[in-house]
């Protein structure tokens, strides 16, 4: 359960009951469970990933592991706590595996994963009187969260107001990223208050609609990861002309797929969307490098700390 600083989940050992299920779960991103009925009637995306919401589970459980193998619960938590990328796997996967992992999951997810989350509004460039070109987009950033609700915000200056909330408006909605994904999803009960630049949403909406995208990309990918094997084996030449060549390849492999699933989902092409949501997961992913580089630097600097404390108590 949480504690009231919400730093800990404790994995209970009458939780650990392992589940069955078969595939990913897409569904979970609502309170009431109706996650999946239009995320369920698009299959075409799922392939053989089976979709359920939380309360349409299989209840279905696997013979008890040996208790020699079971790794002690502490060490379970830790494990979960430390997966840095593949976030819509830990939510659409790991978080069915038995009550207590989806318990600390949801933790997870609801007291850091939803702290990285970002409303992005396009915008475009305007003219200023003073500044001659402007643009004017919008980044509504974590701000707070009450009970299950997340608050994100922006700032403005005030004589910009009246624009940047007219060039919000004209490219909403807005894009939302999460833990470096980004995508164009709708967020059920989102709404935005124009007058605070707020947003606010249900963190497990947020959270389970923006996962159950990533997750039909992944599924994508991996239906048409034989067709690029293929073709990387056909490519003719050797050496780094071939080499460099693949790479092209996988990289239009990665991006394809996002396009594709975007695609069925809205029901036509939109490349100049497809283009913008690109460039938002590469600056993304440049942010999230530039953070773990500074993690990187305080670890080293604690570390040295550390040191240089041991060293005066030896002296002393």
């Amino acid at each position: 359960m949480a504690t009231e600083s919400g730093a800990e989940v404790d994995l209970q050992v009458d939780d650990i009951h392992y589940h069955n299920y078969g595939g990913s779960g897409l569904g979970g991103d609502s309170d009431d469970g109706d996650s999946g009925s239009a995320e369920g009637s698009q299959s075409e995306y799922e392939g053989s990933i089976s979709e359920y919401s939380e309360s349409e589970q299989p209840d279905r459980y696997f013979d008890p592991m040996p208790e020699h193998l079971v790794l002690p619960l502490e060490l379970q938590s830790r494990i979960l706590s430390l997966e840095s990328s593949q976030f819509q796997l830990l939510w659409g996967t790991y978080r069915f595996v038995c009550k207590a992992w989806k318990e600390y999951i949801e933790h997870l997810a609801k007291t850091r994963w939803v702290r990285t989350g970002a409303f992005l509004y396009a915008g475009y460039m305007t003219r200023d009187a003073e500044e001659n070109k402007v643009f004017l987009s919008g980044s509504f950033t974590f701000n707070r969260m009450e009970d299950d609700t997340v608050f994100f915000t922006d700032k403005c200056a005030d004589k910009y107001r009246t624009a940047f909330i007219k060039a919000c408006k004209a490219t909403s909605p807005p894009d939302v990223e999460l833990c470096g994904f980004v995508h164009d999803v709708e967020i059920p009960g989102m709404s935005v208050d124009w007058t605070t630049l707020t947003i606010t949403c249900h963190w497990r909406s947020l959270v389970g609609r923006l996962f159950a995208e990533e997750l039909r990309v992944e599924a994508h990918r991996h239906r048409t990861n034989k067709e690029m094997m293929t073709k990387v084996k056909r490519m003719p030449g050797d050496g780094m002309s071939k080499i460099e060549a693949a790479v092209r390849l996988f990289g239009k492999h990665v991006h394809g797929a996002y396009e594709s699933v975007r695609r069925k989902r809205l029901g036509y092409t939109d490349k100049r969307g497809d283009e913008r949501l690109k460039q938002a997961r590469v600056a993304a992913s440049w942010r999230l490098l530039e953070e773990e580089e500074d993690e990187d630097v305080e670890e080293e600097e604690d570390e040295d700390l550390e040191e240089n404390l041991e060293a005066s108590d030896i002296e002393t």
